[in-house]
């Protein structure tokens, strides 16, 4: 996939700001619109050398389940680590790039004062856009492109997050069930969400229904998942009973909504 590098803030015309909260009378986009039915936006998260095997591993089932279409959410300095910066792991590095993946940016470090990892949580608006900045001068350095997009950890922020990405240049940033294509202003919706942390006690119970009517949804998987039977049945459960399509997000975009980037 094409990794775009020529867009910067100022040629993007984002046409409703998000600089205010939800719950605090923010603008909603005119343009929301559904995902199309029985679509997955796919994405592997917390991909960090820390967990080198644990991602090969995941990617690799994942490519036997020939699902060909996901995102990479890299997270450039994993738990404020620097042992976890990319550019001490050539190697990792070249294969998550040989991938032919989207590769993009899941937050920065993955964890915030509190050690809680919704890092943008309680970020103020020029905070966010300092942190993004960051977190691409990492990606960049590390794996010698630019990243797509931006999520969020766990997919938590408030909605200013989004005018921060749209600042940095970044082309689409997904918060909980949204996602937002920045260069044409709009704005898609998933029916429900699933963010695996890696452990076995992951509850699919309101996803089920969804599910069921082949309403849109956005899976995140976590690279321990190659050991969690649940997650694996249900990819497959989706793809071979249920009809459902993989996308990775700017694919996604680019495929249904014509917005090259």
């Amino acid at each position: 996939m094409a990794q775009s590098s020529d867009l910067d803030g100022s040629q993007i015309n984002l046409q409703y700001p998000y600089s205010s909260e939800l719950d605090g009378g923010a603008q909603v986009s005119q343009k929301e619109e559904p995902v199309a039915d029985k679509t997955v936006l796919l994405s592997l998260h917390e991909v960090t050398p820390a967990y080198e095997t644990d991602v090969v591993t995941t990617c690799d089932w994942l490519k036997e389940l020939g699902i060909d279409s996901a995102t990479i959410l890299v997270t450039p300095l994993y738990g404020m680590k620097f042992s976890n910066n990319f550019d001490r792991h050539d190697l990792f590095a070249e294969y998550l790039k040989s991938l032919g993946l989207e590769l993009s940016l899941g937050g920065y470090s993955y964890t915030s004062k509190s050690g809680s990892p919704d890092e943008f949580k309680s970020l103020a608006q020029d905070k966010m856009v300092s942190r993004i900045r960051a977190a691409i001068s990492l990606f960049e350095k590390g794996l010698n492109r630019r990243p797509v997009g931006f999520v969020p950890p766990i997919w938590q922020a408030p909605l200013r997050l989004v005018d921060a990405v749209r600042l940095t240049g970044l082309n689409y940033c997904a918060i909980e069930n949204r996602l937002f294509s920045i260069p044409d202003g709009r704005t898609m919706f998933t029916s429900a969400h699933l963010v695996s942390r890696g452990t076995k006690d992951l509850n699919i119970m309101d996803l089920l229904v969804e599910i069921e009517i082949g309403g849109p949804l956005q899976i995140a998987i976590h690279p321990f998942d190659h050991n969690n039977r649940r997650v694996v049945d249900l990819l497959i459960d989706l793809r071979d009973r249920l009809g459902y399509r993989f996308a990775g997000y700017a694919d996604y975009i680019q495929r249904y909504h014509c917005q090259p980037f």
